[in-house]
């Protein structure tokens, strides 16, 4: 059996380009259960022969590996930490260096959280300084998913969290709620492995990294937390998932902002 499954992940490597070997295995297992049943069959090797030449059935694995629920101002009480902690010292140090403000939203989906971040800025900043400059980069693995963040139109079941205020200034409604123009004009998304470098992704000032290594193996885990230290302005700021943490040696790597909200700041001088 645990020959059949190695011989999987390989399969899913070549034809997907998903790597396994990153995420928890018990999560993982359950996962491919769901596509195992629908194509039924009952071992690892009848299923690898299945994706080998399925394309479609490619499609549909992978999208079981890479689903994410994903709804705008998501845990609101974590956007509002944000406002309140980390908007205020984000506009400081524009104001002191003048460059151009740079989030980072990995593993984003069809785009809410990218959006929600864009509309919590775009407030915060026009209130006070209507110039100050910012971008949202989203990446994900799955083009579906992509495609639908580009469009930036949804349904209302992922909006139940959304202020009135929000919903009033940054959408238009007609058969679905699209994000303004406003808004859309400040977010970019990407296809880009977590793993993979890109230009754009560096001297960052804010990550959003939610609810995305819960399900990643601990080494896995070290491994990209210490790329998003290197990838953050000192100054800058992180923020995980309400049941994520840091572990290991990744907590020299940050200070604490919110410890309940899960906000993080970079330190510039590493514990030994």
């Amino acid at each position: 059996m645990n020959g059949e499954f190695e011989f999987l992940k390989k399969i899913i490597v070549e034809k997907i380009g998903f790597y396994p070997d990153r995420y928890k295995r018990r999560p993982l297992k359950r996962r491919i259960a769901v596509r195992m049943r629908y194509n039924k069959v009952n071992s690892y090797l009848e299923y690898a022969k299945i994706l080998e030449k399925d394309k479609n059935e490619q499609r549909f694995l992978h999208k079981t590996l890479t689903i994410n629920v994903s709804k705008f101002f998501r845990n609101f009480e974590t956007f509002r930490k944000i406002e309140e902690e980390v908007l205020p010292q984000l506009l400081l140090e524009y104001e002191k260096k003048g460059k151009i403000l740079k989030v980072w939203c990995a593993g984003c989906a069809t785009g809410e959280e990218c959006y929600t971040i864009g509309m919590l800025m775009d407030r915060f900043l026009r209130g006070r300084q209507p110039s100050v400059p910012f971008i949202i980069i989203g990446t994900d693995i799955d083009n579906d998913s992509l495609d639908i963040a580009e469009v930036g139109c949804y349904r209302n079941n992922v909006l139940d969290e959304t202020p009135e205020y929000y919903l009033k200034t940054y959408f238009l409604k007609n058969e679905r709620f699209c994000v303004s123009d406003r808004i859309k004009e400040k977010v970019r998304f990407i296809k880009l492995d977590i793993e993979q470098e890109n230009v754009e992704l560096k001297e960052l000032d804010l990550v959003l990294f939610r609810n995305v290594l819960i399900y990643m193996e601990k080494s896995f885990q070290k491994k990209i937390l210490l790329m998003i230290h290197n990838r953050l302005k000192d100054e800058a700021f992180l923020v995980l998932g309400k049941v994520e943490t840091l572990i290991g040696d990744t907590k020299s790597l940050f200070n604490i902002v919110d410890s309940r909200e899960r906000i993080f700041s970079k330190c510039q001088i590493l514990k030994r």
